[in-house]
């Protein structure tokens, strides 16, 4: 007997899940684009630090997996393979889904579709920003790697989550995978970060806690080859916002992903982009896929079905799947509180005007003054070169970023007009927390004699720190098992409530995977996959 065939009609028509699996014949397909089947016994979805871990623990154990990605797989440590922030084209956006991922960013002309780095999606009251790479967020994100405080980790964390196991086993697990270390003194010394070293002095002079360089996905002996002119100023120049055109990132293209694939139980599709989760009649997950070109050019729909599938698509897009196939009843028994508890880690981006440079870039942002016990409340304050600004001299230009606990959640909906899941997230900057940020934020200004100051996340409230969605209690059990869904599993940021306590949430989604995908094999390998 052939395998039960899912169509892209019955999704879109909100079948009942019973009815999901209905074939169409096979001339439809024909008329229209390619169609194809395929069985996979174990699917994960997205390539980022949930994803990636996931797949490693699964393969090392011996199962077979096949990881699924939507973005296209970006050549490691060569010059020119990523744009530069001042000289964005097509290659930094997902497929055109905006010219600018930030505000203060000059717009590019440049607007062919292009499976680039960062897809920019418009929400209500928010423009949240997420990677699009095998290697998800880590090829253009900074590195840096906080392992949060375990009184604000408890604050704002599942209950469920140890803090103390996480300290000794977990956090130490991943920091060792992605070669986690902090900038050496030697290159904080250099000429070529003078700034930072002028920014500590900013930090001081407002009476926060020392600004201190912190643990980074960096080699930094790559970047001591660059210092000496032995190598391009790819780190040293500040511009990594768009990925680093070199060696020395320590991105998960180069660690947990090329591990997973040596144990040879690891099948990775890139530029296959899922479109929608579905469950069969059997209890299987079946999930529509457009394989593209890095183009956007539809090349071919196929169908895959699965006996377990954990999403890591990253928090906002894990939880567009997740709230789609709850209002079109594709999973039946979804739980309620999908779409919601979703944050922005409390980011807040702000730039400075000053009167005189600043000296020599760096980069990426490592030094940051971790302001976590004022009773305003918890704030991290850091760093942040770029090498773009309205004057000449772009080191006369101060970009400083806050993360803070975040005192109003969001949700995604679904809009049954637009047939999607859409973020909204009004009035998060008008909060008692973000006040008291953006105060911290000032104090740095201040103290820098800034000639003005450009409120980035306030003209265009903004996130790249996205979690929640699908939390740990609501959506998903202690380990990350969807609830009532037998096979179904989150183990991306989509299971965390808004906020990793005042720390950039990489190192913690990597954590966290690594505690529950070693969970997932003691008690359902053999039985759910």
């Amino acid at each position: 007997m052939s395998e039960p065939q899912i169509s892209r009609r019955t999704l879109l028509a909100g079948a009942a899940a019973t009815s999901v699996v209905a074939a169409l014949p096979k001339a439809a397909f024909a008329r229209q684009t390619p169609h194809r089947e395929l069985r996979r016994s174990v699917v994960v979805l997205g390539t980022g630090f949930g994803g990636s871990v996931t797949a490693l623990r699964l393969a090392q154990a011996g199962v077979r997996v096949t990881m699924v990605e939507r973005g296209r797989r970006w050549a490691v440590g060569q010059r020119g393979t990523f744009p530069g922030v001042g000289t964005m084209d097509h290659r930094a956006i997902w497929l055109g889904s905006g010219s600018t991922v930030l505000p203060g960013l000059k717009p590019f002309s440049d607007r062919r579709r292009y499976a680039g780095l960062v897809e920019a999606i418009q929400g209500k009251g928010i423009v949240v920003a997420c990677g699009a790479a095998v290697g998800g967020g880590s090829l253009p994100y900074h590195g840096m790697s906080v392992q949060p405080r375990g009184d604000l980790f408890a604050r704002v964390m599942p209950a469920a989550l140890d803090y103390e196991q996480f300290d000794q086993e977990f956090y130490p697990r991943a920091a060792a995978m992605l070669k986690i270390s902090a900038m050496p003194q030697d290159v904080l010394d250099s000429p070529q970060y003078s700034a930072s070293r002028t920014w500590q002095s900013f930090v001081a002079k407002a009476g926060l806690p020392a600004a201190r360089p912190l643990p980074m996905t960096i080699d930094w002996d790559a970047v001591r080859r660059e210092i000496r002119g032995e190598s391009p100023p790819w780190f040293s120049s500040g511009d990594v916002l768009f990925g680093v055109n070199g060696p020395g990132k320590q991105s998960l293209d180069t660690n947990y992903i090329p591990a997973a694939e040596a144990t040879g139980n690891v099948e990775l599709l890139e530029l296959h982009h899922v479109q929608d989760i579905a469950r069969d009649r059997r209890g299987r997950w079946v999930l529509d896929i457009h394989r593209i070109n890095r183009g956007g050019t539809l090349l071919e729909r196929i169908t895959l079905t699965t006996d377990a599938l954990f999403l890591g698509a990253g928090s906002p897009n894990t939880s567009k799947l997740l709230v789609h196939a709850a209002a079109r009843d594709t999973i039946s028994g979804l739980p309620d509180g999908v779409g919601t508890q979703w944050g922005t880690n409390g980011d807040l981006i702000v730039g400075q005007l000053l009167p005189k440079p600043m000296g020599g870039l760096g980069g990426p942002a490592s030094v940051a003054s971790c302001d976590w016990d004022n009773p305003e409340g918890p704030v991290t304050v850091l760093y942040a070169p770029v090498p773009i600004a309205p004057r000449t001299d772009s080191s006369a230009y101060m970009q400083t970023v806050a993360m803070y606990l975040p005192d109003k959640l969001g949700a995604w909906v679904y809009d049954a007009r637009k047939d999607e899941a859409i973020v909204e997230l009004p009035g998060a900057l008008r909060t008692p927390a973000a006040a008291a940020g953006m105060r911290r934020l000032n104090k740095v200004a201040r103290a820098a004699g800034a000639l003005g100051t450009i409120d980035l996340t306030g003209a265009v409230p903004n996130t790249f720190h996205a979690l929640g969605g699908a939390t740990i209690g609501t959506v998903c059990d202690d380990y990350g098992r969807v609830l009532e869904q037998p096979g179904l599993y989150v183990t991306d940021g989509a299971l965390i409530p808004g906020s990793t306590a005042c720390a950039n949430p990489s190192l913690t989604i990597a954590a966290l995977a690594e505690r529950n995908v070693q969970q997932v094999l003691r008690r359902d390998l053999g039985a759910a996959f």
